[in-house]
């Protein structure tokens, strides 16, 4: 009889010590998943704000100096970045890339330049139907009034370098990173596209 009682004293001993354990070790392992989720979050959302801005030269290059290029690369990015968790789009700058490692001017990252660079607003980024681009050959009053497309040489020996410059804002999930938010910036330059032989417009 007292063999079984010291038995039954020893197993609720054991058990009560594994929940003290687990108590101990349980917040860690949540901490752990929780951080694993964020910085892979973060991680695949920086990846598209990556693909995104590539996308947006990709676009603007190829539209070379067509009077809606700006607005087909704003498109572009908007399209790639709705779908991304968390993410808010601050502004693209779309800027011509003189010097050699191909970096915006400074200048260009809080107002558009003149012959230089476009920079648009989040708010602008997200706006669908072509309300800041008049629908003529001419700029003037336009978002890209002070770097008009139309004006953009594809034909030169030394063919136009056009860079786009995204600056997004992340919100984490879990709040584990610290601060409400991070500030994302990519870059992405390529050369204008050439005008194709026989091609209207050049």
């Amino acid at each position: 009889m007292s063999g079984r009682r010291l038995h039954w004293r020893s197993g609720r001993h054991e058990r009560g010590v594994a929940l003290v354990e687990f108590a101990l070790v349980a917040p860690v392992l949540i901490l752990l998943v929780l951080g694993i989720f964020e910085f892979g979050n973060a991680w695949r959302q920086t990846a598209g704000i990556e693909r995104a801005v590539q996308q947006g030269a990709r676009t603007v290059t190829s539209q070379a100096n067509a009077r809606y290029a700006d607005y087909e690369a704003l498109r572009a990015v908007d399209s790639a970045t709705r779908s991304l968790s968390g993410v808010t789009v601050d502004q693209v700058v779309i800027y011509r890339a003189d010097s050699a490692d191909g970096a915006i001017p400074a200048a260009c990252l809080t107002a558009s330049q003149s012959g230089l660079c476009n920079r648009y607003t989040g708010a602008q980024v997200r706006t669908v139907a072509p309300t800041g681009f008049p629908p003529a050959t001419s700029c003037a009053g336009g978002w890209d009034a002070l770097w008009c497309p139309t004006g953009r040489d594809r034909d030169g020996i030394n063919r136009m370098r056009i860079g786009v410059h995204l600056t997004v804002s992340y919100t984490p999930v879990t709040g584990l990173i610290p601060g409400p938010t991070m500030t994302i910036t990519r870059t992405a330059v390529y050369q204008i596209e050439p005008c194709a032989q026989g091609q209207s417009g050049c």
